[in-house]
């Protein structure tokens, strides 16, 4: 069923400093960014926009039946370009869903369970999914986040605590990594581009330590499936094992 009241944005860039136009990759005969809005557009949830960088690649969506909003190719963010497209909409959704445009392979469910958790609870600025592992062998992996929250023991959502490239809790049996995906109150998403990036931010080169920062309610949303995304060209073989 289609809530009316959120809105899912992909944003996509060309000049991204690991993986140049990594976006218009091929994968099975369509490009990245296509294979996404794809999946979004599975979940059933709301409308999808992808928030671009440029006309090519608006006309790119447009050609596949999407639909997309050119930003500016400087933006510092892919929050930052969500922003900025949401901003172009007349009538602004209550919630803003922030789904990564390199991340090809997701469960589309999580999608809604992220919002849902968001609509639950009035108090939440912003929730995202996490995934348990109990194999440990990605626990090292700096390209791995990992996150802390409340009752991550029961395996429910919680609040969000830390959000680290390294292997947190110390001498843990198993772990939660986070999947890049967002869901927003509008009023959050707007105060969170307003605020200047933070120390810890830098550090781990994670933005939503950002909102931690600065004493935002993030809650994390444990999910039953994790996700692929491409960092770099060598990700593409478990996308494509993946589509197979």
């Amino acid at each position: 069923m289609q809530n009316n009241s959120a809105t899912i944005f992909i944003p996509a860039r060309l000049n991204s400093s690991r993986f140049p136009r990594k976006i218009l990759e091929p994968i099975n005969g369509k490009p990245l960014i296509i294979h996404v809005l794809e999946r979004a557009k599975r979940a059933e949830l709301c409308e999808c926009y992808v928030a671009c960088c440029c006309e090519a690649v608006k006309e790119l969506v447009e050609s596949y039946g999407g639909k997309a909003i050119v930003t500016d190719p400087a933006l510092p963010s892919g929050t930052d370009r969500v922003f900025a497209a949401l901003e172009t909409l007349d009538n602004k959704p209550k919630y803003v869903i922030n789904l990564q445009g390199d991340n090809p392979v997701f469960e589309p469910s999580i999608l809604k369970d992220i919002l849902d958790v968001l609509v639950s609870n009035s108090e939440i600025d912003m929730t995202t999914p996490v995934v348990l592992h109990k194999n440990l062998d990605a626990f090292e992996n700096k390209n791995v986040v990992k996150v802390v929250f409340n009752d991550m023991d029961k395996n429910i959502a919680g609040k969000a605590l830390y959000f680290s490239r390294s292997p947190i809790p110390s001498g843990a049996t198993c772990f939660y990594s986070h999947i890049g995906v967002y869901a927003y109150r509008y009023e959050a998403i707007k105060r969170f581009v307003e605020l200047p990036q933070t120390f810890l931010e830098k550090s781990e080169s994670l933005e939503q330590l950002r909102a931690i920062q600065n004493n935002m309610n993030v809650w994390a949303v444990p999910v039953k499936r994790g996700a692929i995304s491409v960092d770099v060209r060598d990700d593409l073989q478990a996308v494509f094992k993946a589509l197979s």
